[in-house]
């Protein structure tokens, strides 16, 4: 029938916004109907997946979110293979690794970031890295706060409120995210594509 379930494991209530991206890859990945939701277990890695594996509805995807923190996203993939395979569930699970921090995915979009503080014309020149060096830029977490800041064009109190709403900002950037745009062009998310639609291939064979 081609339905597919899944669970996000995620790091925190602000990666939410990757629901909706994992739903839409896995339709395009072949699925006819997706239903997913987030969770927030505690533990290691090992020990989240085994309280998703031991979830009355089993789901038949398990996606991992882990920020790299660093340029290497080796380790962290490698973190949750082993993780799963433990489990003996290492074709469910799907590890998403932005490198360095989820928020390097955000960087992709100026027109996204002046638009979401209300400037969607703004001129000010927001100190974004070049695409090819996003990945290698420590810290993408802050420079997007920054940036958020100069695209807003505020100065004093309303500066102020401006950096109070980060959050907020965060949030809205990552359900706008065009997966069909400059993102696609970044290694690690090129890799979390390629290995949802493998998983997704296996799954769906498996019905």
């Amino acid at each position: 029938m081609g339905d597919l379930q899944f669970a996000l494991v995620r790091e925190g209530s602000s990666d939410d916004g990757l629901v909706t991206h994992i739903r839409e890859l896995l339709i395009r990945a072949g699925a006819t109907q997706v239903v997913g939701a987030p969770r927030q277990y505690r533990g290691t890695v090992l020990e989240k997946i085994q309280q998703v594996l031991q979830e009355p509805i089993r789901p038949g995807l398990i996606f991992v979110h882990r920020d790299s923190d660093s340029s290497d996203a080796s380790s962290r993939q490698a973190e949750i293979v082993k993780a799963a395979d433990a489990m003996g569930c290492v074709d469910q699970v799907v590890a998403v690794v932005p490198v360095q921090e989820l928020e390097a995915w955000l960087l992709t979009d100026e027109s996204a970031i002046r638009a979401v503080v209300g400037k969607p014309s703004g001129r000010a020149s927001l100190g974004l890295p070049t695409v090819g060096r996003i990945e290698a830029t420590p810290s993408p977490k802050e420079i997007l706060r920054a940036a958020c800041l100069l695209a807003s064009e505020k100065s004093g109190a309303r500066r102020r409120k401006e950096s109070s709403q980060f959050d907020v900002r965060r949030a809205t950037l990552l359900e706008r995210l065009d997966i069909d745009g400059v993102v696609a062009e970044l290694p690690s998310w090129q890799k979390f594509v390629a290995d949802l639609e493998v998983a997704a291939a296996l799954a769906l064979q498996g019905e």
